[in-house]
């Protein structure tokens, strides 16, 4: 658990910040991130799809006193629940071993280890079946879809049950 929060809470100390109030999975360059480098990340490979279209959509929240997300989810984004699900997107590992269950399956390609890209609505959390490999690439992930409601961490999604196409 220690890890997902050091995992998540890095973008902040890799320069990125949240705006203020609601914004959908909306992340600004600070001073520490010129905006030249953010939008060489833009220009980056992201997953696509109807999926990550309609996660964009829920309306997320920081709370600064609390230090805690919030998320508003449209009916449109409700409507997964319980659906498997077939998604594609980013590996990035929560275990430190060759093989793992647990990891965030981003919409955008990772390009740092320690800073994860994007915002709560374009991660989830994924649960397989069976342990997989780390990939570089862009992977296809099919799940039962389902709301977890981690304030802390931002994380809204989880796939279970998951299996690497």
């Amino acid at each position: 658990m220690r890890l997902i929060a050091l995992l998540l809470m890095l973008p902040v100390l890799c320069g990125l910040t949240l705006e203020k109030g609601e914004f959908s999975s909306t992340i600004t360059a600070s001073p520490l991130q010129p905006s030249d480098e953010r939008a060489v990340q833009d220009s980056l490979p992201m997953a696509k799809g109807v999926i990550w279209d309609t996660l964009l959509k829920t309306i997320v929240t920081f709370n600064e006193e609390s230090s805690e997300y919030s998320a508003k989810f449209p009916d449109e984004v409700k409507k997964f629940d319980g659906q498997t699900l077939r998604i594609n997107g980013f590996i990035l590992p929560l275990e430190s071993t060759d093989k793992f269950k647990h990891f965030l399956l981003s919409k955008r390609t990772p390009t740092c280890a320690f800073c994860p890209p994007g915002g709560p609505s374009e991660i989830i959390e994924v649960y397989t079946k069976d342990p997989i490999e780390w990939d570089d690439g862009l992977v296809q992930v099919d799940g039962k879809f389902g709301f977890t409601n981690n304030q802390e961490l931002g994380v809204f999604f989880q796939l279970t049950n998951a299996k690497v196409q």
